[in-house]
């Protein structure tokens, strides 16, 4: 029932719909069962925290560009790994659940779902800890800082998962119906509220940097989210891509001769 850490990369729907080959020795009807439900609720997770909002435009990536492009990269990253713990969030409760109702008389393979669902949810944390590593270079020192925390934050919810799992398979009874005794969940859960706070504080501060695009052609941004640009500074000059050219246009406000900046707008920032 050992998941490897080469096969939890992330909390991917592939994942969950590749579990069905992990344990050989399984009863298949029973387990078959077992895995449709885990894939179920997972899916379901990973749609509403993972991927967001299926039709929206997918932000940018521009790599090897200047320091605006840079900027509205690093609001894209901090954005996506922001909802990307959120999601971790959502599968550490998820484990947790099963593990409870393991403990109050689930089903023996209940204990499969809740190896299942820990490993992945360590796989995940971990996943997003590797993402935290190759985020473009801040203009300020706080949101390397914050980074670097929520690195900490998700590698010490990765290490509470993998106790969790541990203590699972030592204290199981022999037949492997359930646990000898509960099963803590407490620094998992306060690690994975760290990483929450922290990701929104790297989020914000990212999201509060000034980005001067005044002359920039920035025409090749054409995947650009619009609202990653919220609070940027433009002019007359500045060349946005042509699909987004009109919104942005609307949404700013004149803030000096020929200078504008493009409102904050609902979704876009607290408030």
């Amino acid at each position: 029932m050992n998941i490897s850490d080469r096969n939890r990369r992330t909390f991917t729907e592939c994942d969950a719909r590749t579990l069905s080959a992990a344990d050989d020795v399984a009863d298949p009807p029973v387990e078959s069962r077992a895995w449709a439900r885990l894939a179920d609720a997972m899916s379901r997770v990973l749609y509403t925290f993972e991927r967001g909002d299926p039709v929206g435009p997918e932000p940018c990536a521009p790599v090897g560009r200047g320091p605006v492009e840079a900027a509205i990269e690093l609001r894209a990253r901090t954005r996506e790994i922001h909802t990307g713990v959120l999601g971790h969030g959502e599968a550490v409760r998820r484990s947790f659940r099963v593990l409870d109702s393991l403990l109050s008389g689930g089903a023996w393979h209940r204990r499969g779902e809740a190896l299942i669902a820990l490993s992945l949810a360590a796989g995940q944390a971990r996943h997003l800890g590797n993402r935290l590593s190759n985020l473009p270079h801040s203009a300020s020192l706080r949101p390397t800082a914050l980074a670097a925390a929520l690195a900490t934050a998700l590698a010490d919810s990765a290490r509470a998962l993998d106790t969790a799992q541990a203590l699972l398979r030592e204290t199981a009874a022999p037949d492997g119906s359930a646990p000898r005794g509960a099963i803590p969940g407490t620094d998992a859960f306060a690690a994975t509220a760290a990483a929450v706070r922290l990701a929104t504080c790297l989020e914000d501060d990212v999201r509060a940097e000034v980005v001067d695009a005044s002359g920039v052609d920035l025409s090749r941004l054409d995947a650009v989210d619009p609202g990653l640009l919220a609070g940027v500074i433009w002019s007359r000059t500045t060349v946005w891509p042509t699909c987004i050219a009109q919104l942005l246009r609307a949404r700013s406000d004149r803030v000096a001769n020929g200078v504008y900046q493009v409102r904050w707008v609902y979704g876009t920032r607290d408030g």
